[in-house]
């Protein structure tokens, strides 16, 4: 009875640490996706500053047989010209300001719907 309570333990043990192990693992990993991907969305190819292994690097060209995208988003932006960039950034404006519009007016008709109550 009691070779099967210590093996219960010691199973039990070596259970519960790889199940530590590999959370933390998973974390670590879970922190590197979310780096990779701000370095993306802010225009760096990943691992600029993250790291990367080369075989994710081999791995990505082998998926992607184009350029990547934040290469191809960068030349667009070099080729862009500065009134065109200027023209881009009044139109987002003026969509932002009709998006704003709508919501006021959203918000009005709630007011008005709940003061009748």
């Amino acid at each position: 009875m009691i070779e099967i309570i210590t093996m219960l333990i010691v199973f039990g043990s070596i259970i519960a640490i790889v199940a530590i192990v590999s959370w933390f693992s998973y974390k670590d990993e879970e922190l590197k996706a979310k780096l990779r991907l701000a370095e993306m969305e802010a225009g760096y190819a990943p691992g600029t500053y993250s790291k990367i292994s080369r075989k994710d690097l081999k791995r990505a060209k082998k998926l992607n047989k184009n350029r990547p995208l934040w290469e191809a988003d960068e030349e667009a932006r070099a080729k862009m010209s500065e009134a065109q960039e200027r023209e881009e950034l009044l139109k987002g404006i003026d969509n932002l300001k009709a998006r704003l519009d709508n919501i006021d007016t959203i918000m009005n008709h709630k007011k008005e719907e709940g003061g009748d109550d």
